[in-house]
């Protein structure tokens, strides 16, 4: 995990320090702070309270509110009252509030609109939200996240989950009054709040439809975004839509990725509440005043996307001093060039790097794969730099995903292009260099210097490049200030004549459950852990053991004609597990086995893969449940020239 730098740090340290403001003005904007939810039901009082410590050199950037989300209540009342747990918070809530202000914070809470907490036992606000609401008031609480959990629908004959949900939110809200965050929380979407959230006085309400918190992984993120977008018409000032934690400094991504979260939350005017340590996260995300506030604007917009293809996003933001927000995001695994037609002569201010340029209407960048770049859009004539596309390697096809591809020891070409895109001015000296990784070769076939580059031209410089060895490498590309990185696949293509798929390195794979194996069945999650492969007691040597959905991806140049194995499921599941065996070619289906069982025999399949660069072995659900889904591609060989 990463961790404030020193330097970061000192320069949180030396923010002026700001005044708290009231609780009505902090509801109105998206809250900040940090939540318990990793520490589960290990929180206490201590553990809390160092959370506050690290948290409030954050706090003049508006990271205020430390929440504890479950696990502090007493299994019974005291009486009608709420009690916390006396071990886990032995000092009670009050004291806690009292520390937690002190250092220039907020305190939230979770609590339940069932008959019990969520998690850690203890009781629900059913049917005593107003003395509650009151309680907790009393304590100094100035965040309430209303979770539901344990609600007793039975007492509700005759009306949905949305009905109910109508029925006991807005008690609480009126209760707790304006003064406190009200943070509606129904992971799995089924109340629908964003149709309502707002009418009910909802400082925030959740977004997903999924019945879990966020999982610290790229594609679950990307997939709540797009799911949180589809709700911005919903969303506005003093009532946001609410995807869920930062997860930066937690471990699961990049710090491109975790930028890019931030990016699209800031976008979306999304609480901004982290989840890992405070310590632990990464100043360089989450501290980025410009970043956050667009997140914080007055004007609470939700930014709506102006353009998408799927996989390559521009969304823009309205500001309240008249400016916009503009972001760029990648979804892809590939970087790409995103671009957006902005009307007239604009200032624009990359809000990550701090950049400063201008352009007569259009702004491009490549962004890389899974990254979100940030600008301020503002109209101007300020003259500045013109906005430059530096790119490097593009994608040949409009989609392209795929990183391009060399062989070790085999020379091959890359292409670096550098556009005057903002056309304000002339570019001079336009020079683009190489930063060569140890043992490659990178040379200039054409010029790699020219001395002027007017509005709307392109500079083009194509490398000649050698790699030394297989694996997945960055190449550094270099036009003054800026940079631009290709990612390259250095793979090497089977042999000629006759080649069994397991002696040969795959480029990438996916299994369900467990890795991929070698020449035995999947067995269990660990590695290594199958048995001789073996299908309606027939047993094969070679092959791969998966568990579907599986897929797993060579390399094949073009120089390869058939690929061909028995398809089955293995029989260390018996008689259970169903499957389909696939093989792609780039990009086309070219074989299917039909759906087999584990009371099949092995069933032969050849696919014609002639011209293909890629091939695919894919394993599909069967239709139903997974449990036992061991589908062995055995005697897997594939037939190059």
């Amino acid at each position: 995990m990463r961790t404030i730098k020193a330097a970061a740090a000192v320069a949180l340290l030396s923010l002026p320090f700001l005044p708290l403001p009231s609780a009505a003005e902090t509801a109105a904007a998206p809250p900040m702070g940090w939540s318990s939810r990793s520490l589960g039901c290990s929180v206490s009082e201590q553990s809390v309270r160092q959370a506050a410590d690290a948290l409030a050199p954050l706090a003049p950037l508006g990271y205020r509110y430390v929440i504890v989300d479950d696990c502090w209540l007493a299994a019974q009342r005291d009486g009608a009252a709420l009690a916390p747990d006396a071990t886990r918070f032995p000092g009670g809530i009050a004291a806690l509030a009292e520390y937690v202000h002190g250092k220039g914070l907020r305190l939230g809470l979770s609590l339940s609109a069932g008959t019990k907490a969520c998690t850690g036992g203890g009781p629900g606000s059913y049917r005593s939200e107003a003395a509650d609401a009151a309680q907790v008031k009393a304590w100094g609480v100035d965040y309430v996240k209303y979770d539901w959990c344990n609600v007793p629908a039975a007492d509700f004959p005759g009306q949905n989950v949305q009905q109910i949900a109508q029925a006991l939110y807005p008690p609480m809200r009126q209760a707790l009054g304006q003064d406190v965050v009200f943070a509606m929380n129904n992971e799995d979407g089924s109340t629908v709040p964003w149709l309502w959230g707002k009418d009910a006085g909802a400082t925030t309400w959740r977004t997903n439809v999924y019945n879990r918190p966020i999982a610290d992984s790229y594609a679950t993120m990307a997939d709540i975004w797009e799911t949180n977008q589809l709700r911005a018409e919903y969303a506005g000032g003093g009532s946001h839509a609410d995807p869920d934690l930062i997860q930066a400094g937690r471990g699961g991504m990049t710090e491109t990725e975790y930028r890019a979260q931030f990016t699209l939350w800031a976008m979306g005017a999304a609480p901004l509440i982290l989840q890992a340590a405070p310590a632990q996260a990464p100043a360089s995300v989450v501290a980025n005043p410009k970043v956050i506030a667009v997140d914080q604007d007055p004007l609470g917009a939700h930014g709506r996307l102006v353009s998408s293809d799927g996989w390559y996003h521009v969304l823009s933001k309205p500001l309240r001093n008249g400016d916009r927000a503009v972001a760029l995001f990648n979804e892809s695994d590939r970087a790409a060039v995103i671009s957006t037609d902005l009307g007239g002569r604009h200032r624009v201010e990359d809000l990550w790097t701090g950049a400063v340029s201008a352009t007569t209407g259009k702004l491009a960048a490549q962004v890389p794969a899974h990254a979100a770049l940030l600008y301020r859009v503002s109209a101007s004539r300020e003259q500045a730099p013109p906005v430059v596309t530096f790119e490097a390697d593009p994608p040949r096809l409009l989609g392209e995903d795929r990183p391009s591809v060399l062989e070790p020891g085999v020379t091959g070409e890359l292409v670096t292009r550098v556009t005057n895109t903002g056309a304000t001015a002339r570019l001079r000296d336009v020079e683009v260099t190489a930063e060569v990784p140890q043992g490659w070769r990178v040379e200039a076939r054409t010029p790699a210097r020219t001395s002027r580059l007017d509005g709307g031209e392109t500079f083009t410089v194509r490398w000649a490049v050698t790699a030394p060895a297989e694996g997945t490498h960055q190449l550094t590309f270099r036009q003054g200030e800026r940079s631009a990185t290709a990612v390259v696949l250095v793979a090497r293509a089977p042999g000629p004549g006759r080649t069994y798929l397991s002696d040969l390195a795959w480029t990438r794979a996916a299994n369900y459950f467990g890795p991929v194996e070698r020449d035995t069945s999947n067995g269990e999650r660990a590695a290594g852990d199958g048995r001789p492969l073996t299908i309606e007691g027939v047993a094969h040597a070679k092959g791969l053991g998966t568990h579907s959905p599986a897929d797993i991806e060579f390399y094949t140049g073009g120089r390869c004609t058939t690929v061909t194995f028995q398809a089955g499921i293995d029989d260390e599941v018996g008689a259970a597990g169903s499957a389909g065996f696939e093989v792609w070619a780039d990009g086309g289906r070219v074989a299917y086995s039909g759906l087999l069982t584990g009371a099949m025999p092995a069933r032969e399949v050849t696919a014609p893969i002639e011209g293909a660069r890629f091939v695919r072995l894919v394993a599909t659900n069967g239709g139903d449940n997974a449990t036992s889904d061991h589908a062995d591609f055995a005697d897997a060989t594939i037939t190059c020239q």
